[in-house]
């Protein structure tokens, strides 16, 4: 079977999950490739089919430069752009054309796919990378069509997922281990949030001086190394300032996480079982960390109003006992998912 999968060309969108789902696909004897924009190309070690258009500039609105979450609360982004969605799906036909795909399976976030799809006359699934996003209904109505999808894939057990499809199946991605080390609080808030702040947000300083008024040892990561070059704040004996991390192999050490409640990053600690305290800034992490807090898995603390002391406190008093990680450790391995797509075509 000919499996084409298809992502925004986003690092979080297709490196966390996407990519292990082709290496799934490959190990079962398929033959795959991932179409997307070509800022992502060189981190797919899978064919990668470009497409020209897939968020090319002058598509996506420039971030806000005045942006200060600690003042006015998460960015309101638009989450759905027709325009951009057309692009990628004109770029996906094409492409898909000359591939000659059997299925095509969509994350979450690229609707494309929808209508490349029911133009091909392919059938579709769909990973659910974001399943808090609640944007679908909006882009079947404005591309008037509707998401047909043979197989939606969960990452997480059902009590996460507010509404349970027929056609959603949850599996396991292989993920960290957890380890036995002196503890510590990671914080991290993404791959985009540096560059979506305004020059005058106190977002990473108030979480620095935060972590400096604990006992514990804290690592940091700033965003990228431009950030950590140009860092003027405050440097406390026990915080760490990185510029990247490998957040999933520190996950599978430390105390607590300190998180923007992206979803990759929500699942990544869940798995090895660590509480988190969650500061929503924008897209879907407002929904995840509010589910967070509903199924006792750590807490939520508003960005508009926060201060070093009131963040200290909130990781002070986190809840720290949950069994998420059990259930996770009892789903299917991703691999699994190779199988079942193909059962859901035939």
């Amino acid at each position: 079977m000919r499996v084409l999968l298809t992502g925004l060309p986003i690092p979080s969108h297709l490196l966390p999950v996407m990519l292990p789902i082709s290496k799934a696909l490959q190990a079962r004897g398929h033959e795959v490739a991932i179409a997307t924009g070509r800022a992502v190309e060189e981190s797919l070690d899978v064919d990668v089919l470009v497409l020209p258009d897939a968020m090319a500039p002058g598509q996506v609105g420039t971030p806000k430069p005045v942006w200060r979450p600690e003042i006015t609360g998460p960015l309101e982004l638009p989450l759905f752009d027709k325009g951009m969605t057309l692009a990628f799906a004109n770029n996906l036909i094409d492409a898909a054309t000359r591939w000659r795909p059997d299925v095509i399976v969509r994350e979450t976030n690229e609707y494309g796919a929808i209508v490349a799809a029911e133009a091909l006359g392919l059938p579709h699934a769909m990973v659910d990378i974001a399943p808090m996003i609640g944007q679908l209904r909006r882009a079947e109505q404005e591309l008037g069509l509707t998401s047909k999808a043979k197989l939606v894939a969960g990452l997480l057990p059902e009590e996460w997922y507010p509404d349970s499809p027929p056609t959603r199946r949850s599996y396991r991605v292989p993920g960290a281990c957890r380890t036995t080390e002196e503890p510590f609080i990671l914080a991290s808030f993404g791959s985009t949030t540096h560059w979506l702040l305004g020059k005058d947000s106190r977002l990473m300083e108030i979480t620095v001086e935060a972590l400096g008024e604990l006992d514990t040892k804290a690592v940091v990561a700033l965003g990228s190394d431009e950030m950590l070059a140009r860092w003027r704040g405050p440097r406390p004996d026990k915080v760490l300032l990185e510029g990247f991390v490998n957040q999933r192999k520190l996950l599978g050490a430390c105390e607590v996480f300190l998180t923007h409640a992206g979803f990759g990053g929500v699942r990544e600690a869940l798995e090895v079982g660590v509480p988190m305290v969650a500061v929503p800034l924008f897209a879907d992490q407002p929904a995840n960390a509010a589910r967070i807090e509903e199924l006792g898995l750590g807490s939520k603390v508003d960005a508009a109003g926060l201060t070093p002391a009131k963040l200290a406190k909130a990781i002070e008093n986190v809840p720290r006992h949950h069994d998420m990680r059990a259930r996770i450790e009892g789903l299917p391995m991703l691999e699994t998912f190779a199988d079942d797509l193909t059962a859901s075509l035939w």
